[in-house]
């Protein structure tokens, strides 16, 4: 029996290049041997204010991504997370196994609350100092308040790892492909998993991350530090799956590069160009150090000229495919996909009912 794969895209923001290679192109690859369950995971985007009609194009722009990609509707399974109703519900089991320090220490959602977490550790502490004079009670004062922005930050920027943990754990994935800085939310999934299970007998299968490390992390065209994301202030950050292709050149030239004039590939040394390196032999298949004998006493211009071709011919076959799939033909395969996911889903969520003692 083939082991199953479970992952899934935001329809927020542009699918760029990063997503592609470190993401999409795997997934692909993946079908051949795997059985294959691929989400738009449209509830998690909500967890950001969404405008409604922006967001029902990008549902229907990602499954199309999918299919433009080489995922094949026929054997993989391509759904609509908000179409399976399983996904809320076994969510909101999972927050009753959930803990708020689990929580609070998942990176991203410290990235996207922009809370000062020295600041707030400081506040602590001199709470903890005074306690006794309360009687051991711990107040919350204002600055705490402050530094938590509290009427600000959604609860479901908040709870959204327990949903991807439902999300994986409905469907009873065996790995799940992720980035590196993903794997932190596998991690809270799979001790969820444990957790059920501990109390409530054996239900869920315990997944494993499936990091691949070529193409993992790619970074953004104007700061090599820095992760490719569609969430970048600067455009010149990615380039768009669907951006024009002579645009996408124009970023390739103005990407930044290292001191120095040796296209070789050094991580430490050289961030800049070995990120164009990966991305170069991603696209064109080639071997990093066949490109660095190809471009031996080249110039950064040429080698970048060369980049921004192949970069080009990728979109211009890629879009070719986009653009050859109308919406009626993702809604049709979309409903085909929530009817498949549904069952998996429907069959999980009746084992969890009947482990809690709701059914």
């Amino acid at each position: 029996m083939l082991k199953i794969i479970f992952s899934g895209v935001q329809p927020s923001g542009n699918l760029h290049l990063g997503n592609y290679l470190g993401a999409l192109k795997n997934w692909v690859a993946l079908q051949q041997d795997y059985r294959c369950i691929f989400c738009v995971v449209d509830y998690h985007a909500i967890t950001v204010k969404q405008d409604p009609q922006e967001l029902r194009k990008k549902i229907v722009e990602i499954a199309k991504l999918y299919l433009a990609a080489g995922i094949n509707p026929e054997t993989a399974i391509i759904f609509q997370q908000s179409a399976v109703s399983e996904h809320t519900e076994l969510a909101w089991v999972l927050n009753t196994c959930a803990y708020m320090g689990e929580l609070f220490s998942m990176t991203q959602f410290k990235d996207k609350a922009h809370i000062d977490f020295d600041e707030l550790k400081k506040q602590l502490e001199q709470c903890t100092d005074i306690a006794p004079m309360y009687g051991g009670a711990i107040p919350i004062p204002s600055k705490i308040n402050s530094i938590f922005k509290f009427n600000k930050i959604g609860v479901g920027l908040f709870d959204y790892p327990v949903l991807m943990a439902a999300d994986i754990l409905l469907y009873n994935a065996d790995l799940v492909p992720v980035g590196d800085d993903q794997s932190q939310h596998v991690e809270l999934t799979r001790t969820l998993a444990r957790r059920f299970n501990s109390q409530y007998g054996e239900t869920l299968k315990v997944p494993e991350a499936f990091i691949q490390k070529q193409g993992a992390r790619i970074m953004g065209f104007d700061d090599p530090s820095k992760k490719m994301s569609k969430s970048a202030a600067s455009n010149l950050n990615y380039i768009a799956l669907l951006d024009k292709p002579e645009a996408a050149r124009k970023k390739i030239m103005k990407a930044v590069t290292d001191t120095g004039k040796e296209v070789r590939f050094d991580e430490k040394q050289k961030p800049a160009i070995s990120n164009l390196l990966t991305i170069y032999s991603l696209l064109a298949n080639s071997a990093v150090q066949d490109l660095e004998k190809r471009y031996a006493g080249k110039l950064y211009g040429e080698f970048k000229k060369d980049l921004a071709d192949v970069v080009v011919t990728f979109l211009h076959d890629f879009q070719q495919k986009y653009y050859s799939f109308d919406d009626e033909f993702v809604a049709k395969k979309l409903s085909e996909g929530n009817g498949k996911a549904k069952v998996i889903a429907a069959e999980t969520m009746a084992k969890v009912k009947r482990a809690v003692g709701v059914l």
